[in-house]
């Protein structure tokens, strides 16, 4: 989860700097030395790029990003975006019982036993109960 929150997070401060957000830009990680060394190349270039605008567009750009922040906490707090919630429902498309068990918080209930006997027997049925369990339907 914070893992996510970190990503989320640095995708906002790479659109108000204006940084090319590539996947092989944003998949590095920082446990490796010469990685970390990218990571810096890259936070400087774009720290350079950012102070090259003016002072309007910089500006602009940072109330964006504060704009996107203040949104998203927005919808986090009425509970419309929710990191797990949007784990488990791609992990109910994808593995039934898994997207079940996150939603459960890891706890094996009534639930997830039906959504794997539903999956067992055909997939589709079990992911369509899954998900119903996931979004709160069931």
């Amino acid at each position: 989860m914070k893992i996510m929150r970190t990503f989320f997070l640095l995708a906002l401060l790479c659109l108000a700097l204006g940084i090319n957000t590539s996947t092989a830009a944003l998949a590095v990680k920082p446990t490796n030395i010469a990685d970390s060394a990218s990571i810096e190349k890259t936070l400087d270039e774009s720290i350079q790029s950012f102070q090259s605008l003016s002072k309007k567009e910089r500006k602009q750009r940072i109330q964006d990003a504060k704009k996107a922040v203040k949104e998203w906490k927005a919808a986090k707090a009425a509970g419309t975006a929710s990191d797990d919630q949007v784990l488990a429902i791609i992990f109910a498309i994808l593995i039934p019982p898994v997207g079940v068990l996150i939603k459960e918080k890891g706890q094996v209930t009534n639930k997830f036993w039906i959504s794997l006997l539903l999956t067992l027997l055909f997939w589709l049925p079990g992911a369509i109960y899954s998900v119903l369990v996931v979004t709160g339907n069931a």
